[in-house]
């Protein structure tokens, strides 16, 4: 019977320990996955520097979340969702609310 009981209260303390993780994991942003921005309106990124004499190397989407490295002039330095770092215009970002 003692066996029993030790299991079921280490059970609930483990579900408890779980739980302030997770509220704490929350707290602290880990939703926002590090992001410190939001791109406010759809816009090109450059991965190799700004105002390359190319084409963009792709679009992000309004909505899209990035953690902001650096502003430079009109170009912020970014680094994606995907890990990655890009160029973006300044001016197409915002803070996260």
């Amino acid at each position: 019977m003692f066996s029993l009981h030790f299991v079921h209260s280490r059970t609930q303390w483990l579900c408890l320990a779980a739980g302030l993780l997770i509220g704490i994991l929350l707290l602290t942003g880990c939703r926002t996955n590090g992001a410190t921005h939001e791109v406010a309106l759809e816009t090109p990124f450059y991965l190799d520097g700004p105002q390359q004499a190319r084409p963009a190397d792709g679009t992000l989407a309004a909505g899209t979340r990035v953690t902001l490295a650096r502003e430079a002039g009109s170009y912020a330095e970014v680094t994606l969702p995907d890990g990655r770092r890009a160029y973006v215009a300044a001016d197409s970002l915002g803070p996260l609310r």
